[in-house]
Order: structure tokens, then C-alpha cells, then sequence
């Protein structure tokens, strides 16, 4: 093996019989930068994985406004990455809204916080929330109780994902 600029030459042979299976092939190296997502230095917003939950949330709540208001509590998503909290939701499924932010009047009866990632594994089924709470992926303060109502418009949610 041996590197030519961005370029890796290699060839494969067989273990034991040292018999050539594989020669003249290549790799090129491309600049992939990864990591976390960051701010962006104009608009001071940050563009998170899960804002596209919330907007799904945001139009099944719209869409299922008697359902949203049975469960008739208030929640807040603090969205963290790396333990920095970057966003903030509230479903208001009282008055059957979802917005970006603090509850617009009183205060949430449950607040939720999670990181990003976890929260659209969270949405897509990949991680049962019960145990993102149990392994401390989701910290819940106040009516814990209460979040079990949230389990039936999860479900929806997830299938327009």
C-alpha cells in the first residue's frame, strides 16, 4: 500500500497462498468534514435534526386537535447537543400548539431534556423513551406521569416521518 497525493494504491492478496487477488485498485482520500452541528454566524440559529420532528409533531397536532387536547398538559423539550442546550419546544397540547420556545402562558407541566440525536431516534422508534430515561438520555422534571399521554401522538408522528 502506498499514498500518491489524495490517492491510496493497494492490492489484496490471499492469507496463507500470499496469491495476488486484488491489484492496481485505489481509494481517493475527499475532505469530509463532521461534528456537531454549529450556529450559524449570521443568523445565530442552529439547524437541529430534531426541528424536522417537531414540525411533523407540529402538523399531526394540527391535524388531530381533539386527540392533542386529551392529553391536556403542557411540554417542554429542552434540545441539547453535547449537553448545551440549543433549542427549546413547547407542545401546548392544552390549546393544541406547537412552537419553538418557552410556553407562552404559565409554565409547562412536564419539561424534557434530551440530545438531538436521541430525540429523532426517540421519534423514529429506534429508542424506546422509557429506556432513553432510564440510561439518562431523557431527563424529565415535573408531572412525570404525564408523559405517558404522549405515547399515542408519538405513534402518529412517527409514521409521517
Amino acid at each position: 500500500m502506498w499514498r500518491n497525493g489524495n490517492r491510496i494504491h493497494f492490492q489484496t492478496s490471499v492469507l496463507g497462498t500470499e496469491k495476488p487477488v486484488v491489484t492496481g485498485a485505489y481509494i481517493d482520500l475527499l475532505e469530509v468534514k463532521m461534528g456537531v452541528p454549529r450556529a450559524n454566524p449570521c443568523s445565530g440559529k442552529t439547524d437541529l435534526q430534531s426541528d424536522a420532528i417537531f414540525a411533523a409533531i407540529s402538523e399531526q397536532v394540527k391535524q388531530n386537535q381533539d386527540q392533542a387536547k386529551k392529553v391536556n398538559a403542557v411540554f417542554l423539550y429542552n434540545i441539547t447537543i453535547d449537553g448545551k442546550q440549543l433549542s427549546e419546544w413547547t407542545l401546548d397540547l392544552k390549546n393544541g400548539e406547537v412552537h419553538k420556545g418557552k410556553p407562552k402562558s404559565g409554565k409547562a407541566d412536564a419539561t424534557l431534556t434530551v440530545e438531538d440525536k436521541d430525540m429523532v431516534e426517540i421519534a423514529l422508534g429506534k429508542l424506546n423513551p422509557q429506556l432513553a430515561f432510564m440510561r439518562g438520555k431523557l431527563k424529565i422534571t415535573g408531572n412525570i406521569m404525564l408523559t405517558q399521554k404522549l405515547k399515542s401522538l408519538m405513534e402518529t408522528s412517527k409514521a409521517k416521518l
